[in-house]
């Protein structure tokens, strides 16, 4: 059949006619997921109804795309709220007060005993502890902890040990019934060989015994230092999404890293911002004042300007011009144990530059997470804010309702995933997304072909309902996250030293005497390039960008980002709001134009440091790199993209 004729939209028009004569309610259609032909049924008016699992062979989903015929029908049909309707970013809803009162971790006796009993491995534990009272998770015990002690105690005299036990916080006793039918199915998951009598069996049923509390409970993990169950640590999770873990892996992992002290200065329109991380206790007088004359309510500018405690300092951000406060930012940082975290920014609205504040210090604030750990923060707005609102949006932010209500929007939300997403840690990313939005996705990582011609679909829970995302729409909703599923590919992009400070030193905290350019506080930046080999920049790519040798600089990857647009323009074109995105000036520009007097703009956002530099000779020793050696922008295979990104976050 010849193709682009029309020939396909008649005969589906004629079918459509044919059905409403007739009095059928709808036609449907199987679609792969993987199919351009998607587009087309989109375009003729069939809606995804749901995703199926296709063969055993294939693997493929497919997509059950229904249309609905303009038939009389007494209660229409029932399934059309079902539709996954292609949406946005601004169309994702998050239940209001997601996990607000912290994981649960459930310590084992042995843990417990290392706290009391100061056995070697007490600081490790211990840690838990005082992460219990900074209020970073709840730390509690099963009841089998203190029944476990009470048949080791000396009953003839008191114990201290088991009186302490006793009054740390306890998961609520469970029925017999209950329980031994989860210990009997734990049993053949943990302890498939174990044997039935001896004192051994009585540790097995205990440890059973503590596992089954805590996935009765539904608690976020179990710590213990048996090796017994943490060797089945990947297999409780899949079976009971509950997390098992050792106090030296947990404390690893959570433990907060302080930020480090930076004053950026800027240029921004007739003056120049200053820009303190973290910001001065100092300030507090200066800060509170600013909240009050914005409208923040006395107890909500205490909790703004917080400084946390020892062992769970928060995050504080002021921007100034001259001695004159124009915003500031507060949020608790990042942590394995505390996912839920709120976020305070508030920005003189009245100012010129505070669209310019308000993307600054919404950048720093998503960027503060470590690597392949899920967050979620809730961002506080007072009314007024409306630029800080408007750009939250557009950085992956999405309203959260209340569960009373479907319309009142209580707050913004962003899900925060840090790092490359690929079919090694798509479980762990599902399972995060899921426990802290309520929203589901896919079992498996969608192959790059699904998510072009479907997208990504997720799963509405409480009666919401599901949807399509566009993989470009996908990644800002997780960003600053980035999805490696296979045969995608990425681009590698040369930049001085002196302007990589300039374009990217927010993220790379380099300290300058002189004001940097107003491009240094932008979220999406600019780049500007001969237009030569321009068709290799396509719009979602991946970009890592390489620091190369002139001027003394460090030949290395140092940071990736993701590639929002790209246009070969006459300079004089250019608009003002490119140029100052960017940190080229006008003389620099027309040095890199070609001799039409083009240029190549391209803008980017997302830009995260990888956690370790990735240097020129590693590239050159595993033939990554052409033998031009990364004197302009290279693209690059599905495979080398991976392998860098693996050797950049350590994994």
């Amino acid at each position: 059949m010849d193709r682009k004729n029309g020939v396909a939209t008649r005969l589906i028009e004629g079918l459509v006619s044919f059905g409403e004569k007739n009095g059928y309610l709808s036609i449907s259609a199987r679609v792969a997921a993987d199919l351009p032909a998607n587009d087309f049924w989109g375009k003729a008016g069939f809606q995804i109804a749901r995703q199926e699992a296709g063969g055993r062979v294939t693997q493929r989903r497919i997509n059950l795309r229904v249309r609905d015929l303009n038939t009389p029908s007494l209660f229409g049909r029932l399934e059309a709220s079902g539709d996954l309707a292609v949406g946005k970013v601004s169309d994702v809803r998050y239940s209001h007060g997601v996990l607000s009162s912290g994981p649960v971790y459930v310590l084992d006796l042995n843990v417990f005993l290392d706290v009391v009993k100061d056995r070697i491995f007490r600081k490790d534990a211990s840690f838990l502890i005082q992460a219990g009272l900074n209020h970073q998770a709840r730390v509690c015990v099963t009841p089998e902890c203190a029944q476990e002690l009470a048949r080791h105690s000396n009953k003839s005299s008191s114990d201290p040990v088991l009186e302490f036990a006793k009054e740390v916080p306890t998961l609520p006793t469970v029925g017999d019934a209950i329980l031994d039918g989860l210990v009997r199915e734990l049993r053949t998951l943990v302890f498939p060989g174990s044997t039935t009598a001896g004192q051994h069996s009585a540790n097995i049923e205990s440890d059973l015994t503590h596992l089954a509390y805590c996935v009765h409970h539904r608690a976020t993990g179990f710590v213990t230092r048996d090796q017994g169950i943490l060797r089945v640590a990947e297999e409780l999770r899949k079976a009971h999404c509950l997390e098992v873990l050792s106090p030296t892996d947990l404390f690893q992992a959570a433990k907060v890293i302080g930020a480090p002290r930076q004053t950026v200065r800027a240029k921004y329109g007739q003056g120049n911002l200053r820009v303190v991380v973290p910001a001065e206790e100092g300030d507090r007088r200066s800060v509170e004042g600013f909240l009050a004359d914005l409208g923040v309510a006395p107890d909500t500018g205490r909790e703004v300007w917080s400084p946390g405690t020892s062992g769970s300092p928060r995050r504080r951000i002021a921007v100034w011009r001259g001695e004159t406060l124009l915003g500031v930012a507060s949020w608790d940082p990042a942590s394995r144990l505390k996912q839920v975290a709120t976020l305070h920014v508030h920005v003189d609205e009245r100012c010129e530059e505070a669209e310019g504040i308000a993307e600054c210090l919404l950048d720093v604030a998503i960027r503060d997470t470590g690597p392949f750990q899920c967050r979620l923060m809730n961002l506080r707005l007072i009314p007024g804010q409306d630029q800080v609102r408007a750009v939250a949006l557009r950085k992956g932010f999405a309203p959260q309702y209340a569960p009373s209500s479907s319309t009142h929007v209580a707050s913004l939300a962003k899900f925060i995933f840090s790092g490359p997403i690929s079919p090694r840690n798509w479980d762990e990313l599902r399972a995060g997304f899921e426990r802290l939005t309520t929203l589901r996705l896919p079992e498996r990582l969608p192959t790059l072909d699904e998510l072009m011609h479907t997208g990504m679909c997720v799963g509405g829970g409480r009666g919401r309902p599901t949807f399509i995302l566009k993989l470009f729409d996908f990644e800002t909703l997780i960003s600053p996250g980035l999805v490696l599923c296979p045969g995608r590919t990425g681009l590698i992009i040369p930049i001085q030293e002196r302007f990589a400070r300039h374009l990217l030193g927010m993220a790379c905290l380099q300290l300058e005497i002189f004001p940097s350019p107003e491009a240094i506080l932008h979220g999406v930046k600019a780049y500007f390039r001969n237009p030569r080999r321009s068709d290799i920049f396509t719009v979602g790519s991946p970009i890592l960008f390489y620091v190369s040798g002139r001027q003394g600089g460090s030949r290395e990857i140092i940071g990736s980002a993701r590639l929002v647009s790209s246009e070969v323009l006459e300079l004089e074109r250019l608009t003002l709001q490119i140029e100052r995105q960017g940190v080229l000036t006008q003389k620099e520009l027309k040095v890199r134009c070609d001799t039409k007097g083009r240029i190549h703009a391209i803008t980017f956002d997302g830009f995260n440091l990888l956690p370790t530099r990735i240097p020129y000779d590693y590239l050159k020793r595993g033939r990554f790199i052409s033998g031009a050696n990364l004197v302009t922008a290279e693209a690059i295979s599905y495979e080398t993209l991976f392998k860098l990104y693996l050797y950049g976050y350590g994994s």
